[in-house]
């Protein structure tokens, strides 16, 4: 059995039947050691209470819930505005940080997946490179289960640019051509070169895109180096999200890093940083 703890963060408000099958694929884990699924709750929330209370647990993993209260200057703001969400999650993703007791931290979004050998093969990288901080790869999907083949980048609401965007991505190999696969890459950067988000970089940039969902990094590291919580006006322009935020503050600390290579998270789109819903015409001709 390994000596090694993982607690998996998730941050989670109103969407019980999704946290549901995120919690499952925790459950799900080959990983032979002790985990941690650490439910981070935004505000009140009776009924997200009541199914992480109902959901299996097993010999091996400990389930810890958390409700964090809202400000009252952030109860009533508008769903999806990205200048108040990112901030909040930064938050949110530090707390459950700070309340997870395990060796590692991985984060689970509330809306994907892991593979069952997700957290196993983080580790066992980490392991294997003697580093701190591991991630994967991940497979892209519609909300409704259909993958998403789409030559168009994701995270970019102009046509044009995200179809640059993606075939700049697929020159790189971080976007595997013909399939769902996302291959997430952090680059060096040099002297000079700019930390550019994937939804700004260009042709000559090195990449810099990790998913909050596919981290494994230590958790004295994330201690000392918490995900920054404010965000500039030019960060918000670029859709600067906290895992960005987190990338460059690791690569600023010199935190070396490594990637498994492998795809292990079911990553499914509909979330804050993209809008992306399946055509009508293309369910329909699917169907």
């Amino acid at each position: 059995m390994s000596e090694d703890t993982i607690s998996v963060v998730t941050v989670t408000r109103g969407r019980p039947l999704l946290l549901r099958r995120a919690m499952h694929s925790v459950y799900a884990q080959d990983f032979d050691g002790r985990i941690e699924h650490v439910i981070i709750i935004d505000d009140e929330d009776p009924e997200t209470v009541a199914a992480v209370s109902a959901a299996p647990t097993r010999p091996g993993l400990r389930v810890i819930v958390h409700q964090e209260p809202r400000p009252a200057a952030e109860r009533d703001e508008p769903p999806g505005d990205k200048r108040r969400v990112y901030p909040r999650l930064s938050r949110l993703f530090n707390t459950g940080v700070r309340v997870s007791s395990a060796d590692w931290i991985a984060f689970l979004d509330d809306d994907n997946e892991y593979e069952p050998h997700h957290l196993s093969s983080l580790l066992d990288c980490a392991r294997e490179h003697g580093v701190r901080v591991a991630h994967s790869g991940r497979t892209m999907w519609y909300a409704d289960g259909a993958p998403y083949l789409d030559e168009a980048w994701h995270t970019v609401t102009d046509p044009d640019e995200a179809a640059r965007i993606y075939e700049v991505m697929c020159d790189k190999g971080v976007r595997v051509r013909g399939t769902n696969i996302m291959l997430d890459r952090a680059d060096p950067r040099g002297p000079g070169d700019p930390f550019r988000t994937s939804s700004t970089m260009r042709a000559e940039d090195p990449v810099s895109l990790v998913d909050q969902s596919v981290w494994l990094v230590h958790r004295e590291l994330l201690l000392r180096l918490p995900i920054p919580e404010t965000f500039t006006d030019a960060e918000h322009e670029a859709n600067t999200a906290p895992d960005d935020k987190l990338l460059r503050t690791l690569q600023d600390n010199g935190v070396a890093m490594v990637s498994t290579r492998q795809p292990t998270v079911r990553y499914y789109l509909g979330g804050v940083s993209n809008r992306i819903t399946r055509p009508h015409s293309t369910v329909a001709a699917a169907e």
